[in-house]
């Protein structure tokens, strides 16, 4: 069992202080879109997905923290050695590999999170072909992450023990490249859903803010670029010591980025009344019956008659009661409803493709008629 290790100089204090601030930032965000979803009765799988990169982020910076209490770490390695002993330096180099696979466990979630909100916001058959694509992709790049984690020395316990004879990879490359395709990976997930809101037939400036909503991951991006410039410069040699900035960079990132895929989704905490939130997550009628009731632009009839808009389900993103200018929106009146059954079994095929040509309802049919109705709003 390894000694306690008092806390005594700022940069332990700030690493502690950052997770702890990390944990807890992550936990109410994502408390917060439970409760928002709960309100809809629609908690789905990219909810679950940002509950368990919650979990991984929380065993994380937990991991964190117990490397300035267990490690040695915000002390220089030579002191560590002299003052904790060689455990504790063992200890560190553990705790800094199980911090990778965390790292990458929440990356993961986090990830996975987005494209499954995006596969219900937009459920076209393109867009959930590529979330899938990519979902596997962000899934096999994690896998390999810790991988060559565990296999970047050789034999597996210099990882942590530089006394035993073996070779190395150049971890400052290992972490570098991490960054680098987290970054790439966060500018494709961010872009993926553009395309379709540029095409939502609505004004310019709602255009504006559902594209910002979902682009709002870019704050994650200046804690990514920076802490790839100090990558470079770790001495491996005194880890413990040179790598506290980086280290709190990387623990920070997933965090914020829980947070960021979270904000989106909260716009039911603060509505004014349960009745502006019936165009919500998924868009879909009481009845089950998922209904549309924005048109794409230029689509006219044609888009009612599909009667599925991928466009509507932003409609939780963009508050449409922002708007003071004069506007029409199509719902379904429900229960306004005709239904016409008939059955005449002494009809021939003749009189049967009489009633069809003269435009009629054809015998042993059901027909179903549904109203709209049409409200103009004026600001």
């Amino acid at each position: 069992m390894h000694r306690t290790i008092p806390i005594e100089n700022g940069r332990q204090l700030s690493i502690v202080i950052a997770s702890s601030i990390s944990i807890s930032i992550a936990v109410i965000a994502v408390g917060l879109r439970l409760a928002a979803k709960r309100i809809r009765n629609r908690v789905d799988g990219s909810d679950w997905c940002i509950v368990v990169a919650c979990l991984w982020n929380a065993a994380l910076h937990g991991t964190c923290i117990s490397l300035v209490t267990h490690g040695g770490f915000g002390f220089h390695l030579a002191e560590v050695m002299q003052r904790f002993g060689p455990g504790t330096v063992t200890y560190f180099f553990k705790g800094l590999m199980t911090f990778t696979m965390l790292w990458n466990a929440t990356v993961c979630f986090s990830k996975l999170s987005v494209l499954l909100m995006y596969s219900a916001l937009i459920p076209t058959p393109t867009m959930i072909r590529m979330s899938v694509a990519f979902g596997a992709f962000i899934v096999v790049w994690c896998l390999a992450d810790i991988m060559t984690a565990f296999l970047i020395c050789r034999p597996l316990a210099r990882n942590w023990d530089i006394t035993v004879p073996g070779t190395c990879g150049s971890r400052p490359d290992f972490y570098f490249a991490m960054g680098v395709i987290n970054l790439v990976t966060d500018a494709l997930l961010i872009g993926m859903p553009m395309p379709y809101l540029y095409k939502l037939a609505m004004p310019m400036r709602k255009k504006l803010l559902a594209m910002g909503l979902l682009s709002i991951g870019i704050g994650t991006w200046a804690i990514i670029i920076y802490r790839q410039t100090l990558i470079p410069h770790l001495d491996l040699a005194d880890m413990t010591y040179s790598g506290i900035l980086a280290t709190l960079l990387s623990g920070l990132e997933p965090a914020v980025a829980i947070v960021l895929a979270c904000i989106p989704l909260l716009r039911p905490l603060f509505v004014k009344s349960r009745h502006n939130l019936d165009s919500g997550y998924r868009y879909g009628s009481s009845n089950g019956k998922h209904i549309s009731f924005l048109s794409k632009r230029g689509g006219g009839s044609s888009a009612l008659s599909h009667g599925l808009d991928p466009t509507a389900t932003f409609s939780e993103l963009v508050d449409h009661q922002t708007n003071n200018s004069s506007q029409i929106e199509l719902r379904p009146v429900e229960g306004i409803q005709r239904v016409c059954i008939s059955s005449d079994e002494e009809r021939g095929k003749e009189e049967r493709g009489k009633t069809m040509a003269n435009g009629g309802v054809p015998p042993r049919t059901i027909s179903v008629e549904r109203m709209w109705e049409v409200k103009r709003s004026h600001g």
